[in-house]
This record gives C-alpha cells, structure tokens and sequence, in this order.
C-alpha cells in the first residue's frame, strides 16, 4: 500500500519534535511493507538533512483567522465541484493529483489540532477532506487535541473525526475532549505520542556511532543533565524567565554534580535563533559550567537527550525522550497547552502525577509603579525548589527502574498501534480492533503511581489538578470565586471557561449565573470542559433575567473563597492574572483589592470566530487608584479587579436597583473604604464590540441611554445625601460659577467661530491657485501641530464613547 504521510516536517524553523513524530511513523509503516509518501513544506531540511525521497507538497494555510475560514471554504468549493472558486495555478490542485496515486492518508502526531495554531489544523481538516472526497481512507494517530479549542475550530475538529477510520489521542485531555465533540465516533482510542516508537536503542547501535564512547566519557565524568528550553516565555515576564530557570538548572547540578548540556529542539538551522538563543541566555547566568551542543537531525537530538541522566525541560518531546530511555525528568510546563501534553506523556510512562509547572517556582514582584523595576522583586520559591530536586534526585535509581520497566510496554504497545493503524488503512476493522485491544492491554498492564510524595503534592496543589488538588479534592475549599455573568453568549462563555482553564493558579472555582439564558446551550459549554475543569465549575440556572448586579449577588452567595472576582463572559485575563493579584494582595494586607493594567480590545465577529480590530491600554495615565479620579468616570472594569470577599461584609451585595453602572457603584463605595492597589502589567483584556448588535453587544454601546440615564440616577443620591448633611450652599454657589464658565466659554466660542466664517469667506473671495484639500493642508502643518490635533480628536472620540 502506499500511504501518504502528513507532519509538519520540512519548515524553516526545525522542529526535533515533529521530525522525530515523522520518522518514527515512516519507520513504523515501512515495516508493515507500505510506501511511505511525506507531505512536506519543502522550505529547509534541518542541518545537514535531504529532501524526502518521495514527497507531496503539503497545503499551506495563511496565520489570519479571516484568511484561512476562507481559504477553507475555497477548498470546500473546489471539492464541490466549483473549480474557479481557486485560481488554476493553486497548490490544491497539485495536491489533488498527487493524492490520487496514494492508497491512503495518515495523519501524523502532534500539538496542532487546537486555536493556537489554527492555520494547521486547517491544513489537516483540509487535507482529510481532500482525502475522502478522493475516497481514500484516513488515519489520525498520535494527536493532542486542544486543550486551547474554540467552539468554531472544535466544529472543524469534528469533521475530521468524521471521515478518519482511526483516531488515537496521546493524552487524557484529548481523548476526552474528542469524545465530547463526537461522542458516537467507533474508533477514538488512547495511544502513545509517535516518537515514542523511534528505535533510539538501534541508533544507538549503529555502525560507526560513538555511542559506546560517550557513555563511558559521560559515566566518567558524573550525570548528564540535558536541557531544552522553548524561546517563548509566555506567560511568565521575559524579564523573569532565564534568571528563573538557570536557578532550577543550578540547584539541580549542585545536587547531583552533573554536566550540564543545552540541547536545542527548535531553531532555524541557518540563521539560528529559537532554543539556541535562550540557551545561551540562561547559560550566561549560571553558576555552573555548561555546554551548548548544536541543533542536530531529530535522531541525534533525540538520542543525546535520551543519553542523560536529568532532563530539565520547558517543551514536550525531551520528556518523551527522557522517559522513555528512563532519564529522570524535571517537566517545566509553562501553560495550559504543555500541562496537558507534559502530563500524558508521562502517564504514558507511568507516572499518574509528574509535571511542576515552571509558574509554581515563579514569586512575582510586587510590580507596582513605586518599583522602577518590577522584575528586581520578582525571585524563585527556594523553599519549593528545593522539595522538588530533593524528591528528582532523591528517587533516581526508584525511577529509572520504574522507567525501565515501563520501556517495553510502551514499545510493544506502539507497536500494536501501528498494527492497528495497518489494518484501518486495508478496511481490516476487524483486525484493527483487536490490535487496539492488544494495545489497550499492555497499557493497561502498566503500573502507574504517584511520582511525588505527599507533601510534594500538597504544595504543587495550587498549580496543577493532577497533584493532590482539585481533582484529588474537589471539595477542598478554593482561594479564588470567579463569578460570571452570562445570558444566550455561549461562544463568548466558551472562551470564558478556557480562560480560567489557562491560568497559571489551579486552585479556583468558577460560578456561572445563568441570567436567564437558555441552559442547554451553557450546560453543553461546561460539559465539553468537563473533564479538564475536575469539578472547579457550578452553574446557577435563573428561569428569568434578573440582571447583572442581582446575577453577581447570586454567585457571591455560592462563593466559598476569601478572594473574588467578577470574570464576564466576553472578557479575558493573561494566564498569571490570579497568581499576580493574589501575590499582590498578599504583599499588602492593608489593601482590599488590587486592579491591574487593562487593554481595550475592539473586536468583532465573523461567523464563530473572533477576530480581533485593535488594541490599546485603558487609562494609561493613572499612576494610582484614587477615589478622586473616578468621579467623572468609572476607571476600571469588572475583569480588571480582584478583591478580598470580606470587603461585602462592610458595603453589602451589589446594588440591583441599578440595571447598568453597578460596577462602578460598587467601585466608588470599595474606594471610600479602603485603598486599592494597582499592579503595574497589562493582565486583563476589556473586549468592546462597538458594531455588534443582540446578545453580543457591550451594554456600554447597546444601552447608552441608559447608562446616561443611571449615570445620572447615582450622581444624584451621592448628591442628595451630601446636601441632607452640609446644606446646599455651597453647591448653590458652584452651579453659578459653572453657568458663568458655560457663558464664557459660550462667548468664545461664538467669537471663533465668525472669526472661521471671516476667514473662510475670504479664501472662498481670494483668486490663485485652487486651495488645497483638508489631507493636504493638514500634512502641511507642523509635526507638533499635527500632533496636538490628533490628541484633539481623540480625547473627542473618547469623550462621545464615554456618553
């Protein structure tokens, strides 16, 4: 048979990871007798690397969400019959004819069925539609899918389910989020990442390798430690991120006297970059010698990760290397995405908890405006990094035994898998089934057990459900309530939930008001992150809307931590927002609440999908929170604040009389009680649809006259409370001296405007050259004139949004 094989192989930058995932699947599929015929970009082969023998171009979709939903649907088109809905000289019809000389399709493992990478996943859905439109039969092996996933591309997701024979998920997640969106689908199976099949014992072994050799020198001159560190920081400061990690690294070579080695997984093999910059970053800080190897093919990479002893890591496939040669690995996940994929690699290795997200070391700064510079406070939990390479040290010999007995399971039921995938691509099914059954077996035989002690896991509880946390606990009372309001917004909520999904502290509860809404369409919202969420999440269904002060006062009744937050259903936090505020807080006992930085995104949808306008930060000029300055206006959105819950203790629920401008009620009320902090980093994202009319619209735009109306309504209970205390003569005597200014001001204006009607007429009288446009009269003016225009006009817009 001949089998046309789809990985991201072949790119500019090189990925070890995703060469590794190709080579072992070639591999695996040649020795069940197939031709293996590689997808490829084309663009660059890695160092020193070859064009694949036989090759297709792969499709290649453009970043921009609006361009790729088109570019699909173009696609759809063609298939359809529609061949001028693609220019003749398109790639897809190359493509096309290229897939019709193959048997069949399989699609290669990795990280790219999810949003974050959205432009592959189309690739993929694409392809498997070309795939089945020729009639071919498709396998999916080996994929992560999500955890990032929007409603539009989980609906993307599953039409490739639909038309793939076989799908194996290499994690936990992912094989339950595949299930929620095709529940019904025969064959979604459990399997292992496909590197894990590379025979790095065979490479190992081969003619002329100095394997051997190494290993004495290495054995001679103590343990190996293997680092690979990803280039992209976030969520962490990048300020932060290599001192942290080469404190990690140091604390672990002190303990062990080891060599430390910097392996690269990504980077361009020309220009360099990725990996090997930020190795050589952290290098620069330690306190220990170091080397930096090369980047190399995936199977050098691969085998020198696998030679260690240690394997400190920030990316995915050194923990597949590392554990499946029986290195003791130190996971470093920065985010949701390598939290998921960290931990089923090593439940694939036995390990049934075993990831320290790097955040968990991290102790921000305070980050406030009095600190010149925030990263100068930010330092490492020295008490925690110590439990950690206590317990990685301590247990090496328990591990690598452990490891080792789990390598043969993990071989043999990589190889049933690929038995499996074998006989999907023939129409065996029946045989298929029994090699997944084969394959499920020997998983099942493997012994899994907790990795870290107790008191480990205890103190990695905040930071990561599969360490004696919320989904050991559920019950266990929660440090953060994050409350939010929502009504027939089940995109808008999706998004919402993965948002608390991402962050960086774990130990949180989210409580839904449903205000109203239809409750199958929330209740199918947090049932697809069900699994993921391990009881964090409560619905609260209201028959009826009773608005959103009396919807906030409804979750802080079910709220059981001692810091809360109002998270609307439209709006987002970065990943650090409750692990920065919550430090922040602490730091400052005296402080009731702390705000942070926000950004206005304006963005509007296309479809399902978001697609953001533009961006800029709100209140830029505020070096502090001061009740003074929220007079004229509200200055912070709900999404920008948390708070300690005691504080409703003292001013009572939010005010339901007030259909609209609630929060900034209970805002101007906080501020009369206690100081409020401002955390000096962009962490929240206040998300404005000014055209987008119905459930999707921003209140602020959609009832502007009604927050005029209610505007005026508090204004006047603060003023007619002031007046029943002092008298109102002194307000007597400001309302005149204001109608003074507004006739002077009246005057004024006047005056300048027939002074322009003068001047104007004259122009209009004056013979020459004709007068130059607006455009081009402006562009004549001055830079500092042009500049103090633009101010002009945008403290006009901002003014007219603020009515």
């Amino acid at each position: 048979m001949r089998a046309a094989l789809l990985c991201d192989v072949d790119q500019t930058v090189y990925h070890v990871g995703d060469e590794a995932i190709a080579d072992a699947s070639a591999a695996m599929l040649r020795e069940r007798g197939h031709e293996v015929v590689m997808l490829s970009r084309h663009e660059k082969y890695g160092p020193g690397g070859e064009p694949p023998a036989l090759s297709i171009p792969a499709l290649t979709f453009p970043w921009s969400v609006t361009e790729r939903v088109r570019y699909l649907e173009e696609i759809r088109a063609v298939l359809q019959g529609d061949a001028g809905a693609l220019p003749a000289h398109d790639k897809l019809f190359g493509i096309i004819d290229a897939l019709r000389t193959v048997d069949a399709l399989v699609i290669g493992g990795g990280g790219s069925l999810n949003s974050r990478y959205g432009w592959l996943l189309s690739e993929r859905v694409a392809t498997a539609l070309v795939a089945a439109h020729l009639g071919k039969p498709v396998v999916l092996t080996g994929q992560s899918l999500g955890p990032e996933l929007s409603a539009a591309d989980a609906a993307l997701v599953g039409e490739m389910l639909d038309v793939c024979v076989l799908a194996g998920l290499r994690d936990p997640d992912s094989l339950s989020l595949a299930r929620s969106i095709r529940p019904d689908h025969p064959r979604l199976h459990a399997c292992a990442d496909d590197a894990t099949a590379l025979d790095l014992a065979g490479l190992s072994g081969q003619p002329g390798a100095s394997a051997d050799e190494e290993a004495e020198a290495d054995a001679e001159a103590g343990p190996v430690i293997s680092v690979t560190i990803g280039s992209d920081p976030s969520p962490l400061p990048p300020e932060a991120y290599a001192p942290l990690l080469a404190e990690v690294i140091d604390a672990v070579a002190e303990r062990t006297g080891g060599r430390v080695e910097f392996v690269p997984h990504m980077a361009d093999p020309d220009a360099g970059g990725g990996d090997e910059r930020v190795h050589a970053e952290v290098a620069a800080l330690l306190q220990h010698p170091s080397s930096q190897a090369p980047l190399e093919l995936a199977a050098e990479a691969a085998l020198r990760t696998a030679r260690a002893d240690y394997v400190i890591t920030t990316r995915f496939h050194p923990v597949v290397f590392g554990a499946s040669s029986g290195a003791s690995v130190l996971a470093l996940p920065l985010n949701r995405y390598g939290i998921s994929r960290m931990r089923g690699a090593l439940s694939n290795a036995g390990w049934s908890d075993a990831v320290v997200p790097l955040a968990a070391l991290w102790r921000p700064g305070s980050g406030t405006q009095e600190t010149e510079d925030a990263s100068s406070e930010s330092s490492i939990d020295r008490f925690l990094l110590a439990l950690v390479v206590d317990e990685l040290v301590g247990s090496r010999e328990s591990e690598k035994h452990h490891l080792g007995r789990s390598a043969s399971v993990l071989e043999a039921r990589a190889r049933s898998w690929w038995d499996a995938v074998t006989a999907a691509l023939g129409g065996r099914l029946a045989d298929c089934d029994a090699a997944v059954e084969s394959a499920q077996e020997r998983a099942r035989a493997l012994t899994r057990m907790p990795r870290f002690s107790p008191d480990l896991r205890r103190s990695l509880a905040q930071w990561t459900r599969d360490a004696g946390g919320q989904e050991a606990a559920p019950h266990a009372a929660p440090t953060f309530s994050v409350i939010t309001r929502t009504k027939d917004r089940a995109l808008m909520l999706d998004r919402a939930v993965q948002d608390l999904l991402a962050q960086s502290r774990a130990d949180w509860e989210m409580i839904i008001v449903n205000d109203g809404g239809e409750p199958a369409a929330v209740d199918a919202v947090v049932d697809r992150w069900a699994h993921e969420a391990a009881g964090r999440i409560r619905v609260l269904h209201s028959v009826s809307s009773s608005g959103m002060e009396a919807a906030s006062n409804r979750g802080l009744a079910e709220a059981r931590a001692a810091l809360v937050s109002v998270h609307d259903d439209d709006d987002t936090w970065s990943a650090t927002f409750l692990q920065e505020t919550a430090a922040h807080l602490a730091a400052h006992p005296e402080q009731l609440a702390v705000t942070v930085r926000t950004e206005i995104i304006h963005e509007h949808l296309e479809g399902e999908h978001f697609v953001e306008d533009s961006r800029e930060l709100n209140q830029p000029q505020l070096r502090s929170i001061q009740l003074s300055d929220f007079m004229a206006l509200n200055r912070m959105a709900p999404i920008s604040l948390l708070y300690r819950r005691a504080v409703h203790e003292r001013l009572g629920g939010y005010d339901e009389s007030l259909p609209v401008v609630g929060d900034w009620a209970f805002h101007l009320l906080l501020l009369q009680e206690t100081n409020v902090g401002l955390l000096d980093r962009p962490l929240a994202q206040w998300r404005l649809r000014p055209a987008q009319d119905g459930p999707g619209g921003n209140s602020m735009f959609m009832k502007r006259a009604e927050h005029r109306h209610f505007d005026g309504v508090l204004r006047e209970r603060y003023f007619q409370e002031w007046v029943s205390r002092n008298g109102i003569g002194l307000p007597l005597h400001l309302a005149r001296e204001q109608r003074d200014l507004e006739e002077r001001l009246g005057a004024r204006i006047a005056g300048l405007e027939e002074r322009i009607a003068q001047l104007t007429a004259a122009l209009e009288n004056r013979e020459g050259p004709p007068r130059a446009s607006t455009a081009d009269t402006l562009a004549a003016l001055p830079a500092r004139t042009r500049s103090l225009a633009g101010r002009a006009a945008r403290k006009v817009w901002r003014a007219a949004r603020r009515d």
